[in-house]
């Protein structure tokens, strides 16, 4: 590993010094947007105010291409875990004490990463003071977990895509772990144990559903099969956990069964993750799209629920610049546009996210009737860069859809275009061959009528 890309002991604790160096709870709240504020009303129930923490949390911003640096972009994924800790204990209310918080943030993210010991003697079960030298212990337990497990970020080459959804398992399981630790002054060790259960499950369902999607254009070669053993091998899962991740993965079960097998709440994460996949390794045999409507036709989740996963897969895949330099920026520079698209973010996949789950049905009529639309976004997706010709097109086409969609108007709106890379990755959902041709699954899109909880 060169010494760009290297980690050194103590780098946790730096880390979560500089975010408590920094932290304004009273700034803190004030910058969380108006949902977050209101589903964290009780300081007693944070789940509704964590599953958006969580899911925002997720959403790639950054117009840059993949960092050289995966050091860099390594501590960046765990700084976005400390902040959503601090956010938490920020709507709950309590005084902020910088040590408390400290002692927090280790217990919280050692649990959550399986050093249950050392977690709970960061926070004893008795109403004692914990020592400093246990806190220490427990942020250097998390250091070691995060570093096996997350660095470097990303998957191997002909490995599984598994890297986006084990961070978000990772991110759910250490709002759950806070939760309780907010609720009951002290941290559990049935509900640790509970979390860590529900999360090997998540992670082993993961495994299967991908494996499954990989496999379904042709057979494994034997090189892609040792390297996903091996990936499959530091994911920290319990030992019968491992054993079942294995087997999974050595031969997955079709994906109407794995879909039939995941608790309810555990479809919509499966959906979105099959979807971002596609997305991230640009899967784009039939077998492929075959294998993700049978799991979505088996999940029985309603249309809005389906259409939310597609709207949260586009957002948090990071290829926006690409998008950006095929479509033109209109002579804005890079930075500034990418200081758009990072305000815009959250309050646009909320938006569209509506937008689509009311309007689903029309929305693909109206694309099928505008199919010049679709080719242009097409060309776009292969990395073409449209002529000014062909951006007016989009725009033109853009405003058409908006009159038969009303509620699609913000694409065809002046600074539109900074919305384009969602749209293009959400309708028809994936520009391939034939996809105009079916309805999506799911059916016609139906009143919301709310996710299934995300959480356990």
């Amino acid at each position: 590993m060169s010494e760009k890309n290297s980690i050194e002991r103590g780098w946790l604790d730096a880390l979560v010094a500089a975010e408590l160096d920094r932290h304004d709870p009273a700034a803190a709240l004030a910058r969380l947007p108006e949902d977050v504020r209101a589903a964290g009303g009780s300081s007693t129930d944070l789940a509704p105010a964590a599953r958006l923490l969580v899911a925002r949390s997720l959403r790639l911003r950054r117009l840059e291409p993949v960092p050289s640096d995966s050091r860099a972009a390594f501590l960046d994924e765990v700084r976005l875990h400390v902040a959503l800790l601090l956010d938490l204990a920020v709507l709950r209310g309590a005084r902020f004490d910088r040590e408390r918080r400290r002692t927090e943030i280790a217990a919280c993210l050692a649990a959550a990463l399986g050093e249950v010991d050392a977690a709970l003697d960061a926070i004893p079960l008795a109403p004692v003071k914990a020592d400093a030298r246990d806190v220490d212990e427990a942020l250097l337990a998390a250091e070691r977990a995060l570093a096996a497990r997350f660095h470097p970020p990303g998957d191997p080459v002909l490995g599984l895509p598994l890297h986006p959804g084990l961070v978000a398992i990772l991110r759910r399981r250490l709002a759950r772990v806070a939760m309780g630790l907010h609720r009951e002054g002290r941290l559990d060790p049935a509900a640790l144990a509970r979390h860590a259960a529900f999360a090997d499950r998540e992670t082993v369902l993961l495994v299967e559903a991908l494996a499954g999607l990989l496999a379904a254009d042709g057979p494994v070669d034997e090189r892609a099969r040792t390297v996903r053993q091996r990936q499959v091998a530091h994911l920290g899962l319990a030992r019968t956990a491992a054993r079942e991740a294995r087997a999974a993965l050595a031969s997955p079960r079709p994906p109407g069964a794995i879909a039939a097998a995941a608790p309810l709440a555990l479809r919509p994460f499966l959906v979105e993750q099959l979807l971002l996949a596609r997305l991230r390794a640009r899967i784009a045999g039939e077998g492929a799209v075959r294998y993700v409507d049978a799991f979505i036709g088996a999940a029985e989740l309603d249309a809005p629920t389906i259409a939310a996963a597609r709207v949260e897969a586009a957002a948090q895949h990071g290829d926006h610049q690409v998008w950006f330099e095929a479509l033109g920026s209109g002579g804005i520079d890079l930075p500034q546009l990418a200081g758009a698209w990072e305000d815009a973010a959250d309050a646009m996949v909320e938006r569209v996210t509506a937008a689509v789950s009311f309007n689903l049905g029309a929305v693909l009529t109206e694309l099928r009737e505008t199919g010049e639309l679709a080719e242009l976004l097409a060309r776009a997706a292969s990395g073409a860069k449209l002529t000014a010709a062909e951006r007016r097109k989009v725009r033109a086409q853009l405003i058409d859809l908006a009159k038969a969609v009303p509620a699609l108007a913000i694409f065809a709106a002046p600074g539109g275009m900074l919305l384009l890379p969602l749209l293009a990755k959400l309708l028809p959902f994936n520009l391939l061959p034939g996809a105009w041709d079916r309805p999506p699954p799911g059916g016609p899109a139906a009143p919301p009528g709310g996710k299934p909880p995300a959480a356990e």
